[in-house]
């Protein structure tokens, strides 16, 4: 299912706050507060990427759709209703739930991943109030595929630092440190990288990617 510009309307009795790909871009700081206030029913007060709450616990951090994935944040305003969304780039934003922050300004529960979501593509959760203004946003949350893995295309980039390993620069700015078999890719090369996710990594240039499959990407 692909979100597209409707602004906000109801799809299957559910409302739907769409923001597409600049409210993602502008959450992981690729993209201006003009940008989105243009492709939403309620202009933005400041920009996405200033919001300085976080959703600290996404757990698990990566799963399938139709998984179960538990969200706990800290420092939301209190007595509060509030909308959870997921987003993901070049698509746009779902509501999933809604939940009533506590006295002391908490958050908790579980949602499910939506089907139409996709292990090509970068997604985040979000913390909207009741107009869809954005509150908080979580770190990327990893869909993945039947297999376990995720896909991204991009450029490979040098190793960042100290760090040995080559990185991965996606379409959408995210950077990656890939590990495994190149198979003679370089820096410089577009390609499409399947793989795990590592539950940690070394690296400063973003979480790192088991690679399993490599081949050729599409020029831009």
């Amino acid at each position: 299912m692909r979100i597209s510009q409707s602004r906000r309307g109801s799809r299957n009795g559910r409302p739907v706050a769409v923001v597409a790909m600049a409210a993602v871009g502008a959450v992981l700081g690729l993209g201006t507060s003009m940008e989105v206030a243009a492709q939403t029913s309620q202009p933005l007060e400041a920009p996405m990427h200033s919001i300085s709450r976080r959703i600290q616990t996404v757990s698990p951090g990566s799963g399938r759709a139709g998984s179960f994935v538990t969200l706990k944040a800290t420092g939301m305003p209190a007595i509060t209703p509030v909308r959870i969304g997921l987003g993901a780039t070049e698509v746009g934003f779902e509501e999933i739930a809604q939940v009533m922050t506590t006295e002391t300004g908490e958050l908790s529960l579980t949602v499910t991943v939506p089907t139409w979501t996709k292990p090509d593509l970068t997604h985040v959760f979000i913390v909207f109030d009741i107009y869809f203004v954005p509150i908080a946003v979580s770190d990327e949350f990893y869909v993945l595929a039947a297999d376990g893995t995720v896909v991204r295309e991009g450029r490979i980039t040098n190793p960042v630092g100290e760090c040995i390993s080559p990185g991965l620069l996606t379409n959408q700015g995210m950077l990656y440190t890939l590990v495994g078999d190149l198979v003679g890719f370089e820096a410089g090369d577009r390609v499409i990288v399947e793989g795990g996710v590592a539950e940690s990594t070394l690296c400063p240039q973003g979480a790192t990617i088991e690679v399993l499959r490599i081949r050729a990407g599409e020029t831009p």
